[in-house]
């Protein structure tokens, strides 16, 4: 007769024991297994004891290795399949540990189709054939293919790929007729699987030499006009717009907005709103088109209320702007202030509208300039007042709890006795760009300068260093906007081939960027079905500022964003009706260069149960499978920093008094395991209820789905 002699914990693995028969080594089986068997020393090892030995050892090993490969990076089921097959699992254990994926939801071959196509715009532009080869050949089925692409794929995203790859081909061509360089291009577009419509348009751009314009345009990043421009060679990198856009003058106060859009002050144009009469400025917009080409400015609305008479920054989720227009109302008059517009999604128009009251401001004269930050809480103004050290000086205000502070002159570091304005507060927080018409090292009578705070001071910065003759001439440069990272800029300038103003692209020399910043961009989703939580709400507060601010929520992208800068600790919290409040904290260090910070939050609902432990009838005791179910938990929520309500219940057999014991003892015995895993016991309650409530069991008097633990998250600190 085998009998067991002893049961070792293994050295390397203490999840793991090994079983000796008669003194020698059988089998090697997780410790969760061996108790759930019974498994003791002096205990018979029979046949069939140690084929359920071996077989519940190999489902275990194949959940844990399985599990490791789909989470480490996301895999398609076709992928997960094959790994399976090549572990030699039967086609009974690859369907029994599939089902196990598809119920915590480690595997969504649409989701994984979602995220590589918004993973592929951002890192590697690809043909929509090509992005459906590539997702066919990871194993998605046609049909999740087609559904993603229609979904997830327009074809302004085609022209992009298209735009991308072309300028990588264009630094690699070598110098040749204008013929054969588009004959290369063509194929080299046939075989990246461009259509026909898109390969023309593009080799029509290459050609006009447009290709660079319209990159850093809807790329939002700096491109050398020296490398791709089919014209010849440019020494500074300064491209003017087409006359599209400079038509007609003034046209000023440029700016892109993140989702592409240019915004022009078209001074005095016979269509401003009142003819350019009593109100002189109106904005008027420009986009480019599906062919690559700037489409004629209009003064068409953006907003749903009267449009503003100026735009002068976007925050970086492009859900709201600091604009200037008759918002304000003193004695029964609608007067000129500064006002934040907002608006729920970049696909929607502008339908909020909140004046900027400063303490101190009745009046914005006659010129004035604006910018404001990320978190919308900082705005750097251009003013005349009476105690400037000019006549336009730059000052900062803050906000904090929607009261906005005295303005502050930001002191005779940046400010002179004649002209400063055009201020633009770069992403880091610490990098301003503006003009200036007081300084002895000017090119012209007005040029764009950079200084920098110093030691988070608003009145002390480095000495304004200019911008170089790149970008300042010997006329005004009076308007300046960086574009996407900072890497270009928007400029109103002048040159001497067109003897016009106009506006210009230019790009900014790696010393005179902004210092890297983090681009925080994130979902707050239902951690159990992946969804977007409507209602959520986002807030954060740096290390420095006491005042908490909103991050807003695309509501039809389901994401936020906001740049962070560095140097600082942010405390951030995620709220919704019904769930958890999600809290985490991000340090951001130094950065060599501006990064990307992607999270999704995972939310969790208290009014649904995160899982059910199921009882038989009677019994208060967890099952092997019942265990192995909470540490999976436990393992794929990372529910450490989570509170629970455990909540037992029984069906109708038996008393009432008896079944209130034992949905407590079954609730405790969750709650003990729950702790041998590892969560604080001052994060887990027991409840007992007793009979479930009759009215959702058909009058079934036994029914095995009464004899349950629910485990429902909830929010401690909020009760």
């Amino acid at each position: 007769m085998a009998t067991i002699t002893s049961i070792r914990r293994n050295v390397k693995d203490g999840g793991r024991c090994s079983v000796f028969v008669d003194e020698v080594f059988l089998a090697a089986c997780p410790i969760d297994v061996a108790t759930a068997l019974g498994l003791r020393k002096g205990l018979e090892m029979t046949d069939e004891l140690e084929r359920s030995l071996r077989k519940e050892d190999r489902r275990i090993v194949l959940r844990q290795k399985t599990y490791h490969f789909a989470t480490y990076k996301p895999r398609t089921e076709y992928q997960v399949c094959d790994f399976l097959r090549k572990k030699e699992a039967a086609p009974e254990e690859v369907e029994s540990v599939m089902k196990w994926l598809r119920e915590f939801r480690l595997i969504d071959d649409r989701l994984f189709a979602e995220r590589f196509l918004e993973a592929a715009r951002i890192q590697k532009p690809l043909s929509r054939s090509m992005a459906k080869l590539t997702l066919k050949r990871k194993g998605v089925p046609d049909d999740v293919v087609d559904e993603a692409l229609d979904q997830h794929y327009t074809s302004e995203d085609a022209f992009n790929a298209a735009r991308h790859v072309t300028i990588k081909k264009l630094r690699m061509l070598q110098p040749s007729s204008d013929k054969i360089r588009d004959e290369k291009l063509t194929r080299f577009l046939q075989y990246r699987g461009f259509g026909w419509d898109v390969i023309k348009a593009i080799v029509e751009q290459v050609r006009s030499g447009t290709l660079a314009t319209v990159l850093c345009s809807i790329l939002g990043f700096a491109i050398s006009c020296a490398n791709v421009n089919a014209q010849g060679i440019t020494t500074c990198r300064r491209v003017r717009l087409p006359e599209t856009i400079n038509s007609f003058q003034t046209t000023t106060q440029p700016l892109m907005s993140p989702d592409g859009v240019l915004y022009l002050d078209r001074k005095m144009h016979p269509d401003n709103s009142d003819g350019g009469v009593k109100d002189p400025d109106d904005v008027w917009t420009s986009r480019i088109n599906a062919n690559g080409m700037w489409i004629d400015p209009t003064p068409a609305s953006f907003t749903t209320f009267t449009r503003p008479d100026l735009v002068f920054s976007f925050t970086s989720d492009g859900l709201a702007a600091l604009v200037v227009g008759q918002y304000r109302v003193v004695n029964g008059m609608n007067i000129p202030t500064f006002a934040i517009i907002t608006r729920r999604s970049r696909r929607d128009l502008f339908s909020s509208v909140s004046p900027v009251i400063i303490p101190g401001v009745t009046s914005l004269g006659r010129n004035f300039y604006g910018a404001m930050s990320d978190d919308r809480n900082t705005i750097i103004l251009a003013l005349e007042r009476s105690a400037g050290l000019g006549g336009l000086d730059l000052y900062v205000t803050h906000r904090c709890k929607e009261f906005w502070s005295a303005p502050v002159n930001l002191g005779s570091d940046v400010n002179t006795s004649a002209f400063e304005g055009a201020p633009w507060l770069a992403a880091d927080g610490q990098t301003l760009y503006f003009a200036s018409s007081g300084r002895d090292d000017r090119k012209g009578k007005a040029d764009i300068y950079i200084s920098r705070r110093r030691e988070g001071s608003w009145t002390s910065w480095t000495t304004p260093r200019n911008l170089g003759s790149c970008v300042n001439t010997i006329e005004d440069e009076t308007a300046f906007s960086l574009i996407g990272r900072g890497d270009s800029a928007l400029i109103h300038s002048w040159d001497a081939e067109s003897d016009r103003p106009g506006i210009y692209m230019v790009e900014l020399p790696e010393d005179v960027r902004p210092l890297p910043s983090c681009s925080f961009t994130g979902r707050v989703v239902d951690a159990v079905s992946g969804a977007a939580i409507a209602s959520a709400e986002t807030v954060c507060q740096d290390s420095i500022s006491l005042c908490q601010f909103v991050i807003p929520i695309d509501t039809s992208e389901k994401t936020f964003k906001i740049a962070l800068p560095a140097h600082r600790r942010y405390h951030i919290e995620s709220r919704a009706a019904m769930y958890v409040t999600h809290r985490q904290v991000i340090g951001i260090r130094t950065l060599d260069s501006t990064t990307s910070l992607r999270v999704t939050t995972q939310m969790f609902h208290t009014q649904r149960p995160l899982a059910s432990v199921y009882f038989d009838r009677g019994a208060a005791q967890l099952s092997a499978e019942n265990i192995e179910l909470l540490k999976e938990l436990v393992k794929r929520y990372d529910l450490r920093q989570i509170s629970f309500d455990v909540v037992g219940y029984t069906d109708m057999l038996g008393t009432i008094p008896a079944n209130k014991t034992l949905s407590a003892q079954r609730a405790e015995s969750v709650v003990e395991e729950l702790k041998t895993i590892g969560l604080h016991e001052d994060r887990i309650r027991a409840i007992g209820r007793g009979i479930e409530n009759p009215g959702t069991l058909l009058s079934l008097k036994e029914n095995p789905q009464s004899r349950r633990v629910d485990i429902f998250p909830v929010d401690r600190l909020r009760r």
